[in-house]
């Protein structure tokens, strides 16, 4: 990943890269910036979770688990997710960690340590990211103006229904007029996370 503080210039040269991936915390603005100091491919994420860490390096779950999600390429490591039914819900650990706990008509997430509820004084909540998704297709013509070539949607621990479906809609939104954008990328959000979406820190806000 490369952020704005890198030296461009001389990363590349160092990597021969001809593409970059970008992280999820640049703006608009800042990839145009980017795309004016380096002469190879930018590529961005435009819909899927988001990570409040450095790009997959997880600490949260690393802690939790003691494997490196980068090494392991999931978030949470299946054997060390465990589901267990308790009076009034259902309760989500991972490793020796109680995640969620779930009432018995809302419906249970994977359990991850960035998106867990946790009691935090006097208040229960989710502490570091709310369940929702990265969706900023409706940015396709700026993100083209700053100088972005390919569109990268996150897929980690995810089906091939899911990556399928995702992939053809965001074809077809690419290809369509921005007036038929919006019926199509609604569609997509019966596939985020909470079924909420968010830009994120397209706007610099992430929740």
């Amino acid at each position: 990943m490369l952020g704005p503080k890198v030296s461009a210039p001389s990363w590349r040269s160092m990597f021969n890269a001809a593409r970059v991936v970008l992280p999820r915390t640049l703006t608009i603005p800042d990839i145009a910036r980017l795309a004016r100091k380096i002469k190879c491919e930018l590529e961005v994420f435009v819909f899927g979770g988001l990570c409040v860490m450095a790009e997959g390096r997880c600490s949260l779950s690393s802690y939790a688990t003691g494997k490196s999600p980068n090494m392991q390429g999931v978030c949470s490591p299946a054997s060390h997710v465990r589901y267990r039914q308790e009076t009034g819900g259902l309760l989500s650990e991972l490793g020796n960690f109680a995640i969620n706990r779930f009432g018995p008509n809302e419906p249970a997430g994977y359990p991850t340590l960035c998106k867990g509820r946790f009691n935090i004084a006097d208040s229960q909540g989710y502490a570091f990211e709310d369940p929702t998704s990265l969706e900023v297709m409706d940015e396709i013509d700026a993100l083209k103006a700053a100088g972005v070539c390919a569109l990268k949607i996150e897929g980690r621990q995810r089906g091939k229904a899911y990556v399928g479906e995702v992939v053809a809609t965001l074809r077809a939104a690419v290809d369509a007029a921005p007036a038929e954008r919006s019926r199509l990328l609604a569609r997509l959000r019966t596939l985020s996370e909470g079924q909420k979406t968010t830009h994120g820190a397209f706007e610099k806000r992430w929740r």
